[in-house]
């Protein structure tokens, strides 16, 4: 077996390890978008026969404009803020199986500290098609939680307004994403808090800007989440810069 090393990634190693999950399509990509890696239900996924047959194309090769585009901004955010994008949901109406899709990209950077592409891996949710009412309202309620992380938590104005109970929201969420609703908004709360560390905002900034009531509550949950303060944390960064 011949090694493909992109940047630091061993890609016939990545391929190998996630060939048999046949529910978790997963890709690399370069710079330019082009797949450079897949597994087998990346490919299904993309409606070819194999993951070779992605290399060097890229998504308006394989998916309607609509959807290529949505990947593209997807991927470009990723390689242009350095962060990964955690848990979005998303419903693919690709050629090979339309699903909703559970999906994170990260950024593949090379030793000198560069972006060089896109690693992406995703979990397929059951649903019934793009109609799922379910599955429509989380998508929803995330995008707000995204757009307003900055408020407080108010459950039963979201149960209201995607009309189920409180608790049918909250099995739901918890059922597609893993985690509460709670833990969600305080996850978007810190991948925000570490593009604002490393634009230099003031660490008391941060924390109201992300909706926390004071400094210490923000620095508490911070330190449980990435084990280190986030004045540190920033010192740290400045430091690597250097």
């Amino acid at each position: 077996m011949t090694r493909r090393l992109f940047g630091t990634l061993d890609l016939e190693l990545m391929e190998e390890l996630m060939a048999c999950q046949p529910d978790s399509p997963f890709f690399v990509k370069d710079e330019g978008l082009r797949y450079v890696a897949a597994n087998p239900a990346m490919a299904r996924l993309c409606g070819v026969k194999g993951p070779a047959e992605l290399y060097g194309k890229t998504a308006h090769d394989l998916f309607a404009r609509p959807l290529a585009n949505r990947y593209d901004i997807y991927d470009r955010r990723v390689l242009t803020m350095r962060r990964s994008m955690t848990n979005v949901l998303d419903f693919s109406a690709a050629p090979g199986r339309a699903s909703w899709l559970l999906f994170t990209r990260s950024p593949v950077i090379a030793a000198d500290g560069t972006v060089i592409g896109v690693a992406a891996n995703a979990r397929r949710i059951a649903g019934r098609g793009a109609a799922d009412p379910a599955l429509q309202t989380l998508t929803r309620i995330v995008a707000r939680l995204r757009a307003e992380f900055d408020q407080p938590l108010r459950l039963d104005q979201l149960a209201s307004e995607a009309n189920v109970s409180r608790s049918q929201l909250e099995r739901d969420f918890r059922r597609v994403f893993a985690m509460s609703l709670r833990d969600f908004l305080s996850r978007t709360r810190m991948e925000q808090a570490l593009e604002l560390l490393d634009q230099g905002t003031s660490v008391a900034s941060i924390a109201y800007a992300c909706g926390y009531s004071d400094h210490s509550s923000f620095t508490r949950t911070f330190r449980k989440v990435f084990g280190i303060a986030p004045s540190a944390w920033q010192a740290r960064q400045v430091q690597s810069a250097i």
